[in-house]
């Protein structure tokens, strides 16, 4: 049989979307009868499909990705194929770039991701001064520069220190690669709170032309536009229907048709970057590659249960794609489940996450993840719970692969801990469905930094292929063997809670000419935003939740979360403006940092 690996990938500079075609083999010993292909890459085919630009919401390549994906699924034969839209607000980059003002030449910059809500745009005019290289933006690299009213341009590799610059006047920075691009670099690039630093990223010739421009320390002028913008994302699923027969009976066993019980296998397929203008996400596209590529297998192969596969979207801002997903069709909470229409309810047994790298050639399921547990706790109900599935696929991987280590039991590991496999914090989607009380897990990478991921460099280039291609057939073969045994599913006693809560309101301005007491003029077209605990960026999720309010009649003012992420206490924030602050409650925060801050600097640098 014919085994179709398909990798998702933009190749900066090459306007496709790559698509690796595995060529055909065979497994010497058949593993349970219905595993036949090559364990490795044979002679693999090219072929180009539409181009893939960023694919970050509301970018190009993130509709192209969607598109293709689609007409996968319809190609692989899934039936009831439905594709869903939501709102996100994301920043858009519309454009900047650099003029050297003595010769009129252009180059070519991309902003950075937002500081909280404050986007690094630029007055109509654009700011003016000279061009100065900073190295990596310590004050004793900075000493003797004359960096007021300048331009200063970075080793992306500098940390926070673009922060001194700034606090020395500088108009503006621009980063390029400097050989440091990291995912812990690029998350200390923008920070929580709406501090104006103006940040730019200059790509390939164009950071080695600034290069010999700060030399000279040329005068420059740069323009910049970027704002937020409610945006259409999509989330597309098809089913794959099992056997109509009757399930064998058994002590522990529903009884029933085997369709009636259903898995649903989900990835994401949008992509992340500091830089969201440059997201060609090479290793977020792992997942997406592993779905499609299980699709085939398990159609040529059918299941006796149901598999729903889930293509998601927006999982970087916040998990919102799988998120939406959950609020539409799948709820334990009585009082969400009956407000879903019956025929769109979809009550699965199982949600299986698949987020994978390539920095390793083993799969580990996991049922605990970073992105509602920031503290790294464990929640061993849960994991009690999950423990019997870890099992099953450490016995079918056994049988698979023998003498092979293939598979990770990241659930309850012997004498470990699920901690020891995850060496960065990492937002499984999968986290969303154990949030509303569904048995859930993530197949994932182990041991993997994924040190490119949020970063411009996130490249295809870079992609172990033959690590993935081995993680594909893992889990494929996993999932052929889950599907069709009547034990893999526990009945147990054990049950998750549905704690996610929607929250809705309104944003009033306290307009005396309106009501001279109390606020009723409501803010269209404002953001509205809070803060899940934790880092600023969770392996390139994003953690501030942001929401726009209606503009038109009826809605003017109004905002809807749709399930808020976390059971703490929230400070809803909100903000009139598009771009800069006019004003803000000052809540006291960092003021001991900023205290720090000028303590570092020595008298006559601080800025008056």
């Amino acid at each position: 049989m014919r085994l179709g690996d398909v990798l998702l990938a933009a190749v900066l500079g090459v306007p496709t979307l790559v698509v690796a075609l595995v060529g055909p083999g065979r497994l010497t010993q058949t593993a349970l009868g219905h595993l036949d292909w090559s364990p490795y890459v044979e002679e693999p085919e090219r072929r180009a499909a539409p181009s893939l630009r960023s694919r970050v919401v509301g970018y190009p390549g993130s509709e192209e990705a969607y598109r293709y994906i689609k007409e996968e699924f319809e190609r692989i034969g899934l039936e009831n194929i439905t594709a869903e839209t939501f709102p996100v607000v994301v920043p858009l980059d519309l454009g900047a770039k650099l003029k050297v003002l003595d010769t009129g030449e252009l180059i070519p910059l991309y902003c950075l991701w937002p500081n909280q809500v404050k986007p690094p745009s630029l007055p109509s005019e654009g700011v003016e001064g000279p061009l100065i290289y900073g190295g990596k933006g310590s004050f004793r690299e900075l000493d003797g520069k004359e960096v007021q009213g300048s331009i200063v341009l970075l080793d992306f590799d500098c940390g926070q220190n673009y922060l001194n610059p700034r606090t020395l006047g500088a108009k503006a920075v621009i980063f390029y690669d400097n050989g440091g691009g990291t995912r812990e670099q690029a998350a200390e690039k923008f920070l929580k709170v709406p501090v104006d630093v103006p940040r730019f990223w200059a790509d390939g010739e164009g950071a080695g032309r600034l290069l010999e421009l700060a030399r000279k320390g040329e005068r420059v002028r740069l323009r910049a536009s970027m704002r937020w913008e409610e945006v259409e994302a999509k989330n597309v699923y098809g089913f794959l229907y099992g056997s109509d027969e009757q399930m064998p009976p058994g002590e522990r066993r529903r009884q029933g048709r085997w369709k009636d019980q259903i898995v649903v296998l989900e990835a994401y397929y949008d992509a992340m970057s500091v830089v969201p203008a440059l997201a060609p996400g090479a290793e977020n596209a792992c997942g997406i590659t592993a779905l499609l590529h299980i699709a085939r297998v398990l159609k040529e192969h059918p299941p006796k249960y149901t598999v729903v596969f889930l293509a998601t979207s927006a999982h970087f801002e916040g998990l919102s794609g799988v998120n939406n997903f959950l609020y539409r069709h799948s709820r334990k909470s009585d009082f969400f489940r009956k407000r879903i229409p019956t025929e769109e309810r979809i009550d699965f047994r199982l949600f299986v996450g698949l987020d994978l790298s390539s920095g390793d050639d083993r799969v580990a399921a996991f049922t605990m993840g970073t992105f509602y547990n920031p503290n790294w706790g464990t929640n061993n109900y849960q994991k009690n719970m999950m423990a019997p599935y870890a099992k099953k696929f450490s016995k079918y991987s056994e049988e698979l692969f023998p003498g092979q280590e293939r598979f990770v039991d990241a659930i309850a590991p012997s004498k470990r801990t699920w901690k020891n496999f995850m060496p960065v914090p990492l937002a499984l989607d999968h986290e969303a469905a154990a949030f509303v009380g569904f048995g859930a897990i993530s197949f994932v990478t182990p041991d993997d930094a994924r040190e490119r991921v949020d970063t411009p460099l996130d490249r295809f280039e870079y992609v172990d292929v033959r690590a993935l291609t081995r993680q594909i057939q893992t889990i494929a073969g996993l999932l052929l063997c889950a599907t069709k045994d009547p034990d893999f599913f526990v009945e147990a006693k054990l049950n998750l809670k549905d704690r996610g809560h929607s929250l809705k309101g309104i944003v009033y301005w306290f307009n005396r000419e309106v009501h001279f007491a109390v606020p009723q003029d409501p803010v269209p077209g404002a953001l509205v935003v809070y803060q899940q605990p934790g880092p600023n960026s969770v392996a390139g999720v994003r953690t501030l939740m942001v929401a726009r309010t209606g503009t038109e009649r009826g809605e003017k003012g109004r905002f809807f979360f749709d399930i808020l992420r976390n059971t703490w206490s929230n400070r809803i924030l909100a903000y009139q403006s598009r771009g800069g602050l006019r004003q803000t409650r000052d809540f006291r925060q960092g003021a001991d940092v900023h205290r720090a801050l000028r303590d570092k600097v020595p008298a006559h640098q601080c800025p008056r």
